[in-house]
């Protein structure tokens, strides 16, 4: 994943060209910059906004204006089983079984998006707020840090998350 900057040659140009610079390998989807669209991850909107039909499309709404590729979308359940394997790596924390009941108790939607969502989603640590302009949507809409609204895959373990719900 990179970060594009595009620049406009300067007057000295016969014509105006855009120069590409790639920056670092840090995107960050408020700042309005171009994300490489070539990596797929998993996101999942959880029970408590899937519930609010607005809320839903209002999450949906931000994916898209920051530049995330919706490709594959379906709202199921999530029985017990895949959410332990969802959240595997959180066994044994004192939050694991908060979360495994949480993301069972209610319709989610399972997307496969093109694009790293993380940055838009957001952290799932609440505190500090950001101020509204450039609130991720975790910030706008949790209850908790464990109701937090949506889940979104590490790029490390994108793969695997997307074979878990079929999303391939």
């Amino acid at each position: 994943m990179y970060q594009f900057h595009f620049f406009i040659c300067s007057k000295r140009c016969s014509h105006p060209l855009f120069y590409l610079l790639i920056i670092s390998s840090e995107i960050n989807c408020f700042s309005g910059t171009v994300e490489a669209m070539t990596s797929k991850f998993l996101v999942v909107l959880k029970p408590e906004i899937v519930a609010h039909r607005v809320l839903t499309q209002v999450a949906l709404s931000e994916l898209r204006k920051n530049g995330i590729e919706i490709e594959e979308m379906r709202q199921m359940r999530i029985d017990g089983t895949l959410a332990k394997s969802l959240y595997k790596q959180h066994e044994g924390k004192f939050f694991y079984d908060r979360l495994v009941r949480h993301i069972s108790s209610g319709d989610v939607i399972a997307m496969r998006v093109n694009g790293n969502a993380r940055k838009c989603i957001g952290s799932s640590r609440l505190w500090p707020r950001m101020e509204p302009p450039v609130q991720p949507i975790r910030q706008k809409f949790a209850l908790s840090d464990v109701r937090n609204v949506a889940h979104a895959s590490d790029e490390d373990v994108a793969q695997k998350e997307l074979e878990l719900f079929r999303l391939l």
